[in-house]
């Protein structure tokens, strides 16, 4: 199955953080000094949003057992700049192969400038700290949904010279559908959202993997709104409702509980050099 990660999944696929906390028995009772370790993070106050979280680590799992095939692509790389970057040994999502697609439309044939003012959302955080937002994602986009019918054909000309491909130019043909999903969106501020969606679209991703409630509602507008003629039927899911699609009736348990701490004793493979078991469970 063909999946499209959205950035609030490796956002929070870090379920471990490094700690240090008491040693073990194995060092002596009469030791005080702390250790380096691992201790699960603190769960979230959305008890729901926890249960999502928590079912990345079996996501994580599908991923390595190549039951889903994992994409990402360049703007969310962009936005993913601006994320936490934990350690990957302590991640669900850890040794998972993630592939990369192309853009529907990519953004630096229209917009050039350094890679910070390039990377920029454009959005009311943007806005609110006084940053140039003219090449911006939100800009590029509204731009796209400027465009009437029938620019194509004056289009011609600058289409060499932009160097469009063939998939780009078949984007365009079906701007419309982008341009509706916009509307349907109602803010500017969920373009950037909207254009994600319509590059798993275009790449034929049978699912688009969030944690957030928002875009999973917008995407129950679209499909039940009439006269959108959408290319192919990406699906816009939560981690548990992936599972539920694939068959898997519970996720996996995570080895790890909260409110304890672990020593590297306590999560050391059995064999020399064997990475952590919370990986090693993960890969079963």
């Amino acid at each position: 199955m063909r999946v499209m990660l959205d950035n609030s999944i490796p956002g929070h696929s870090q379920l471990c953080d490094w700690a240090m906390g008491p040693q073990g028995p194995l060092f002596g009772a009469q030791s005080h000094c702390e250790v380096l370790g691992v201790a699960r993070k603190k769960p979230h106050d959305d008890a729901a949003f926890q249960t999502q979280v928590d079912s990345l680590f079996t996501i994580g799992r599908l991923i390595r057992e190549k039951r889903i095939e994992a994409f990402t692509y360049g703007e969310l790389r962009c936005e993913s700049m601006q994320q936490f970057i934990g350690d990957p040994m302590l991640d669900a999502l850890a040794e998972c192969e993630i592939k990369t697609c192309p853009p529907a439309i990519e953004r630096s044939r229209f917009q050039r400038g350094s890679y910070f003012t390039f990377a920029r959302k454009g959005d009311e955080k943007d806005r609110k700290r006084g940053l140039d937002a003219r090449l911006s994602q939100i800009a590029f986009i509204q731009m796209l949904c400027e465009l009437g019918e029938g620019f194509l054909p004056q289009w011609t000309p600058l289409i060499d010279h932009l160097g469009l491909t063939e998939f780009e130019i078949e984007s365009l043909k079906n701007l419309k559908c982008f341009q509706q999903f916009c509307k349907i969106s109602n803010s500017v501020e969920n373009y950037p959202d909207m254009f994600h969606l319509w590059t798993a679209q275009r790449n034929h991703m049978e699912v688009f993997l969030t944690l957030d409630n928002k875009l999973t509602n917008i995407a129950q507008m679209i499909r039940k709104s009439r006269g959108i003629s959408i290319e192919f039927p990406t699906q816009v899911l939560r981690p548990s409702e992936l599972l539920s699609l694939l068959g898997v009736k519970e996720p996996d348990p995570i080895p790890i509980k909260h409110d304890r701490f672990y020593t590297l004793l306590d999560l050391w493979g059995d064999a020399p050099g064997e990475r952590f078991a919370l990986f090693r469970v993960s890969r079963r």
